[in-house]
């Protein structure tokens, strides 16, 4: 019953689906003054009603598949993403009770489960059979592949620095001065993880001004829905994982649980959309150079960093 509970509740589906459409709410609003915009607010408290009305229309909507398209892989490829971006979140320590899956692995799956993802949506521009989804699925695949390089190295820093890949004993071993020395490792996470997700100054897959919609082009009605939740359970994985590997994860002053987990989570997510809303969009061959020439170099760096200071601050390799 408690696996079933943890798959269908929390943090399973309907806590998916809850963090998406509260997310989407507050991007919308936070986002808003920074634009000088009003953003939602007629319907609802503060326009909190619109998101549901949108998602139902969406929901409503025909998913209309274009006679061209490769139907098994246009088809099958917004659920598979979906499940993919959910299945890291079954390896976060959500509470000190709450591990979907407990492991002595949990970082390295962690990180191969987030790296899947790309590769499933450039599947989805290419069984398009559509020029502009090609494309948008040809430049997921290269940005994704010049970032997880950097990502991996930076998420693994935890790792060197306690000699576990154990999400919870990375919980429970982080403090104060774990959080300095991982800190460049933070940073350096961070700007991956905006090439992750495609966001600001990194949202050149889906470019819409260049190509359309990238590899959303085609899909419409459920079939754009669970695309764009697979988008929304990633960006979960992603600040869930930041917030465990960095920052101590549920572990807080005064009592220790799963709101602390939310407020970093959060923080992340704030930090995310200033950024997104005060930076314009990089060309693909800036990023590649920033990428290789910058990230990936700093981050070596940073395992160099982290290593000396396992050796001189924290007694040497256990």
């Amino acid at each position: 019953m408690e696996l079933l509970f943890n798959i269908i509740v929390f943090p399973g589906l309907l806590y998916l689906l809850l963090w998406t459409v509260a997310l989407f709410w507050f991007f919308r609003k936070f986002m808003a003054p920074l634009h000088k915009r009003v953003g939602p607010h007629f319907n609802g408290p503060a326009g909190s009603y619109q998101t549901l009305f949108d998602l139902s229309k969406l929901l409503s909507k025909e998913s209309i598949t274009p006679r061209h398209v490769n139907p098994y892989l246009f088809s099958l490829m917004p659920l598979l993403a979906v499940i993919i971006a959910a299945l890291p979140t079954a390896l976060i320590p959500w509470t000190p009770g709450i591990t979907v899956v407990p492991s002595d692995y949990g970082l390295l799956g962690l990180v191969v489960l987030i790296g899947i993802e790309p590769f499933l949506l450039f599947l989805t521009g290419f069984g398009s059979h559509n020029k502009y989804a090609f494309l948008g699925g040809i430049r997921v695949l290269t940005q994704m592949i010049s970032m997880e390089t950097a990502f991996f190295l930076a998420a693994l820093s935890p790792a060197l620095l306690f000699g576990t890949l154990n999400l919870q004993t990375i919980v429970h071993t982080s403090g104060w001065v774990s959080f300095l020395v991982l800190l460049p490792g933070f940073t350096l996470y961070f700007i991956a993880l905006l090439g992750l997700l495609e966001q600001p100054p990194f949202n050149i897959p889906d470019a819409e001004q260049e190509i359309v919609y990238g590899f959303y082009t085609e899909y419409s009605g459920t079939n754009y829905f669970l695309l764009k939740l697979a988008e929304f359970a990633e960006f979960m994985a992603l600040f869930a994982g930041a917030a465990t590997l960095f920052l101590g994860g549920y572990r807080g002053l005064f009592f220790d649980g799963y709101l602390w987990l939310f407020v970093k989570m959060l923080a992340i997510a704030v930090f995310m959309m200033i950024l997104r809303a005060s930076t314009p969009r990089i060309t693909m061959r800036q990023m590649l150079r920033f990428s290789w020439r910058y990230l990936v170099p700093l981050s070596l760096l940073n395992t160099a960093w982290v290593l000396l200071a396992k050796i001189y601050f924290f007694g040497g390799a256990q």
